[in-house]
C-alpha cells in the first residue's frame, strides 16, 4: 500500500511542480509578485522541508530532470520575486537539485 500511497502522492507533487515551473517560465517578475502576495512564506518553507533528493526519489520524481528544467535566470526570477525571503528558498530548490 506504502508504494501504491507514493506513486499517488508522486504524480501529485510531479504536476503541482510542473506547473510552477510552467508559471516561473511564463510570467514577470511583476506577475509573480502579484501572485505570491497573499501567500505565507513560512508555509512555503514548510511544504519545502517536507522534501529532500530521497524523498522525491520515493515519489518516483526525476531530480536530473528537474535540475536540466531549472535555469539559472530562473532562480535570479525567484531572488528577484522573494527578495530576502528568495535566498533561503534558492538555498533549498538548490538543495535539492545538487
Amino acid at each position: 500500500m506504502t508504494d501504491f500511497s507514493n506513486y499517488l502522492q508522486g504524480q501529485i507533487t510531479k504536476k503541482k511542480i510542473e506547473k510552477g515551473l510552467e508559471i516561473l517560465h511564463r510570467e514577470t517578475p511583476a506577475e509573480l509578485k502579484r501572485r505570491l502576495q497573499n501567500i505565507d512564506i513560512n508555509e512555503v518553507f514548510v511544504k519545502l522541508n517536507e522534501y529532500d533528493k530521497n524523498r522525491l526519489r520515493e515519489l518516483g520524481i526525476n531530480v536530473a530532470e528537474l535540475k536540466d528544467r531549472v535555469s539559472e535566470s530562473d532562480i535570479q526570477k525567484i531572488r528577484q520575486v522573494l527578495g530576502r525571503d528568495g535566498d533561503l528558498v534558492i538555498k533549498k530548490i538548490r538543495n535539492l537539485l545538487y
